[in-house]
């Protein structure tokens, strides 16, 4: 199976009901760049690897991080395939996606929260 998806190919399926994208950016890339895939959730690496159980089994899952951490992304999507789960890496990351021109939502970082609260940061 082929590890990687073009981002052409997401933008088509967003939306639908058999995907689902994981944003496993490290926390530090996170906050510099403040944009996520629509309908993306995220959950870093090690969150994958420990919840294992609460991913579905009947829905590709795309994981996409950034050229910092494309090994730790490649590592997770191995590890669900090792799994019997369907998995793929997007493509050149979240920089490819945003230099395709493809859609993005800005999420809250710890210094743009408001109140010094960080809690909607961490998961949106």
């Amino acid at each position: 199976m082929e590890l990687r998806i073009p981002c052409a190919e997401l933008y088509l399926r967003l939306g639908d009901d058999d995907v689902l994208v994981l944003d496993c950016r490290s926390p530090e890339n996170w906050e510099q760049v403040e944009f996520h895939i629509p309908g993306s959730l995220r959950m870093t690496p090690e969150e994958v690897s420990q919840d294992l159980f609460i991913l579905p089994d009947d829905e590709l899952i795309v994981l996409y991080g950034c050229e910092a951490d494309w090994e730790n992304v490649l590592r997770v999507c191995r590890m669900l395939l090792m799994q019997g789960r369907k998995a793929v890496c997007l493509d050149g990351g979240i920089q490819a996606w945003m230099a395709e021109g493809f859609p993005t939502e800005q999420h809250l970082c710890r210094d743009s929260a408001m109140n010094g609260s960080h809690a909607a940061a961490e998961r949106w």
